[in-house]
């Protein structure tokens, strides 16, 4: 029984299969749920990140709001342009006025480190922290606002955030006084630890313009590096998208108003830790069910598979001719029905068989007699004939051809044996022909091959060559008036040898060729003479696949070919 059409083995297929829906059904659900996390994860993170950035956004345009009105001070404005003709009690008054609403913006927003005012002219610059210093040159220019800048123009110097902004003067060449408001970093490091409520997270705030990241001190380094190689242009991470790095999730929101983007660091152990139980329970039941299925198997292997390999074993037995088998009954179930009811079975088919082929070879030894005695009579008549002519035609060949006749008739005659060689076979045949050539010696060419060696070691039923020879000339050579030609000659190989018998006739009509073809090819032929004889004798020996072939010679008249197999031997 092939592998493929076993029953128990599509039986374990099908619970195999069950198992593989079950296993990808529990792992769809734990990358849903996986993914439905994640999402969530990213759903709230964002939300929080955007609120943040939404909340500096609106932190800074306070400040700037603060910062646009200082420009239009009354003190500044006195101090930048009326400061050579006020008296000194008046210009540090007015320097009083400007440092305490310095002052009072400084402590207005806690994103306020200092707030300073840069008054050109008179080369002073007032900050809440220090009140009247002098003017630093490099550092007012250094925080004017480049050209084509857009949105909070944050311009970093020494390392912290500032915001500036000026007045021009009459003649637009350098700024006549700028408000600067230096950011207080410390608070956005303060900012952002209310992000990081998880172990190992982190949150790092990144100024686009300036370059400068923002972070805590105890913020891990790799994730340093990421936002470092995000700046260069060198990193995978998508803005608006969850990212991995390593065991860490990354969510990256940008303000495009602060041009500015804050990742948030997320371990990956986290989210995976509301689906942890569920995958340990996952896990359990796939192995329960594996457990089950090879419990399964090994019951139904010994409750159905082994007896039906033990029934099948023995019908197998049976089909090679071993009528000797007999399967256990002994299992109390449908098996003990059918084991009992197949050793009946063998039991009488044995008896029937006995019966049936002791009666078969009878019938068939009787058959070959019958067949064998039909030829001899035949060929006899046709001597006799022959006889009769060569005496009244006073024919000089008469003696030696009674001699060959003799001949002839003592092989036909024999009763030592109903097989012979083929090469014996040949040999006779031979001797006819030449019997044959004595009674038409100008109007008969025969070509007869010699009989290769190992014919004498095939062994063949008598008097199945000659017959074919016979027909060749009753329907050649006397109902023609042409010269005749008669070919003999052998075809080999390993499973068979095929006699092939031709000549040149003109009498083989169509309709002759096709009926002798049908008779061949009849499972069960009525006419019992002549070719059809040696057919059937070959095939009751030899098998079905064995016997004789005609079809049209080249020469025009009939090619008749006896396929024998090679392999008959004592």
């Amino acid at each position: 029984m092939a592998i493929r059409s076993s029953i128990f083995v599509r039986l374990m297929a099908t619970f195999f299969a069950a198992i593989i829906v079950i296993a990808a059904l529990g792992s769809n659900m734990y990358n849903w749920s996986l993914k439905t996390v994640k999402e969530e994860i990213f759903k709230s993170t964002t939300a929080q990140t955007t609120f943040y950035l939404e909340g500096l956004e609106a932190e800074i345009d306070r400040i700037k709001i603060l910062q646009y009105d200082v420009l239009n001070d009354e003190d500044l404005n006195k101090l930048a342009i009326r400061h050579s003709i006020m008296d000194e009690y008046e210009t540090i008054e007015s320097i009083r006025k400007l440092h305490h609403r310095l002052v009072s913006i400084q402590n207005s927003n806690a994103y306020i480190s200092d707030v300073s005012a840069h008054i050109y002219p008179i080369k002073k610059t007032i900050t809440s922290k220090k009140s009247v210093n002098a003017l630093n040159t490099d550092k007012f220019e250094s925080l004017r606002i480049p050209e084509g800048m857009k949105g909070a123009q944050l311009i970093m110097y020494n390392g912290n955030l500032h915001l500036t902004t000026f007045l021009m003067g009459n003649m637009g060449l350098s700024p006549l006084y700028m408000i600067e408001i230096e950011l207080n970093t410390s608070v956005f490091r303060e900012a952002l630890k209310q992000f990081d409520t998880y172990p190992d997270s982190g949150s790092i705030l990144l100024d686009m313009t300036n370059g400068l990241m923002i972070h805590s001190e105890d913020t891990p380094q790799p994730f340093v590096d990421v936002v470092q190689s995000f700046s260069n242009h060198e990193s995978d991470i998508k803005l608006g998208k969850i990212s991995s790095y390593r065991d860490t999730f990354v969510i990256a929101e940008k303000s495009d108003y602060l041009n500015m983007v804050l990742f948030r660091f997320i371990p990956k152990d986290v989210v995976l830790v509301p689906i942890e139980s569920f995958s340990v329970w996952l896990w359990i039941f796939v192995g329960v069910v594996i457990l089950l299925v090879v419990f399964i198997y090994a019951y139904t292997y010994k409750l159905i598979h082994r007896p039906m390999k033990e029934l099948v074993k023995a019908f197998r037995s049976v089909e090679k001719g071993n009528f000797d088998v007999k399967v256990d009954a002994n299992q109390n179930n449908e098996f003990d029905y059918l084991n009992k009811g197949f050793n009946s079975m063998v039991q009488n088919v044995s008896n029937l068989i006995d019966q049936v082929y002791k009666h078969k070879i009878l019938e068939q030894k009787a058959e070959l007699k019958h067949l064998q005695s039909q030829i001899s009579p035949h060929f006899l008549y046709n001597s006799f004939f022959l006889i009769n002519t060569m005496a009244r035609v006073k024919d000089d060949n008469l003696i030696p051809f009674t001699k060959l006749l003799g001949e002839y008739f003592q092989f036909i005659t024999k009763n030592d044996s109903d097989f012979i060689s083929l090469y014996e076979e040949i040999e006779h045949a031979r001797t006819y022909t030449d019997i044959q050539l004595m009674r038409y010696p100008s109007k008969l060419t025969i070509e007869f091959e010699s009989s290769p060696e190992q014919f004498k070691e095939i062994i063949v039923p008598r008097l199945i060559v000659q017959p074919i020879i016979e027909n060749a000339f009753k329907y050649a050579a006397e109902h023609s008036r042409g010269p005749i030609m008669i070919l003999v000659y052998f075809q080999l190989t390993d499973e068979r040898v095929t006699i092939v018998v031709e000549d040149n006739g003109t009498q083989l009509t169509d309709e002759k060729l096709m009926s002798l073809q049908r008779q061949f090819n009849q499972a069960h032929m009525s006419e019992s003479s002549g070719l059809n004889n040696i057919h059937r004798r070959i095939q009751l020996i030899c098998g079905d696949e064995f016997g004789l072939q005609v079809e049209r010679s080249i020469r025009g008249g009939l090619k008749v070919m006896l396929h024998i197999n090679a392999r008959m031997r004592e």
